[in-house]
């Protein structure tokens, strides 16, 4: 099933709407401005969180940790040192590989050598729009909300 994240341009905070293929919003996101941990949410259309992330502080590469609505930790990210954006995704025991293209306009997140979902980020766009195809039912909320941690983190390296 494919997804599509775009950036709401003009909103003095981090602000994402997922929408579905059809372009029915399903999901949004918010990031909390001025926070040390980068701290993001994924919301459903009730408002009612579903996912949060924080970033963990005094890392050499960037890690974050995502946990569910119950604050439990479900996922975490670790950037890995390579000229191309690498990165290991963790989901309870699982270990999958999140590979980018040089300039990160597509990413590839693999478990065991199969591909679990395709990022794709649109060149020409008013803000960061980025489709999203996902290959099983499983971890869909989860795939969605990587890829804003993703931007995140290359948003933190060209501002270095």
């Amino acid at each position: 099933m494919k997804y599509y994240i775009k950036q709401k341009v003009f909103s003095f905070r981090d602000k994402f709407n997922v929408m579905d293929e059809n372009q029915n919003p399903v999901y949004q996101l918010k990031g909390k401005v001025f926070s040390l941990h980068n701290k993001l949410e994924l919301l459903d259309m009730n408002n009612a969180t579903v996912m949060k992330s924080q970033k963990k502080l005094f890392r050499i590469f960037p890690n974050y940790q995502i946990f569910n609505n119950t604050g439990d930790e479900i996922a975490n990210i670790k950037a890995k040192f390579s000229i191309r954006p690498k990165f290991d995704l963790f989901i309870d025991s699982n270990q999958l590989e999140v590979e980018g293209s040089l300039f990160a306009h597509s990413f590839g997140i693999n478990q065991d050598g199969n591909l679990k979902a395709s990022i794709t980020k649109k060149i020409i766009s008013w803000g960061d729009t980025y489709e999203i195809e996902i290959f099983e039912d499983k971890n869909v909320e989860l795939f969605l909300f990587v890829v804003i941690v993703l931007d995140q983190v290359i948003h933190e390296r060209r501002r270095r």
